[in-house]
């Protein structure tokens, strides 16, 4: 170790007589390497789907028929109770995840999801007990995402569908 010291110092010395506008041919390869590199490349552009989203429903009876047995108090649903309009509002971060709220003829609902492709999958709770829960499914169009909402109560004995268009918030 103290022979090392002996040379390095020396040599500290000679470097610092030297001056400080001399650059070692080191130091000059670090710095001319270093500007012969590219700048680093544009941010990759953000997914079609990230950022605000709303949209509207028209909640309706979704009938449900089966040839044998089923459930009798499906035939008796009338289609008044929670049908009619609704509206949906979430955002979607750069990894596809969802989340937002929905509000009207189906009670007051939390929405939670992703998209992922061209497709978006997201699901409905109600913050009610025994409210409306549903899932809305839709894919990518040129004027932003169509699918279809499908919900039921909390018992299961009325169903709700309807046809959902959503797009960018302003």
């Amino acid at each position: 170790m103290r022979l090392a010291l002996v040379v390095a110092l020396p040599v500290l010395a000679a470097c610092q007589k030297a001056g400080t506008d001399q650059v070692s041919p080191s130091a000059s390869v670090g710095v001319a390497a270093s500007k012969a590199m590219p700048a680093a490349s544009a941010p990759a552009p953000k997914p079609w789907f990230e950022g605000a989203w709303q949209g509207g429903f028209q909640a309706e009876l979704f009938r449900i028929e089966l040839a044998v047995g089923g459930v009798k108090e499906w035939k008796q649903d009338d289609g008044k109770l929670a049908s009619g309009p609704g509206t949906l509002a979430f955002d979607v971060t750069a990894d596809g995840n969802a989340a937002g709220h929905a509000n009207g003829a189906l009670g007051e609902l939390t929405i939670l999801g992703h998209v992922d492709g061209d497709r978006a999958a997201l699901r409905l709770v109600s913050l009610e007990s025994g409210g409306f829960h549903g899932v809305v499914l839709a894919t990518q169009t040129p004027q932003g995402m169509q699918g279809t909402l499908n919900a039921s109560s909390g018992n299961s004995l009325q169903v709700r569908q309807a046809a959902v268009t959503l797009t960018r918030s302003k």
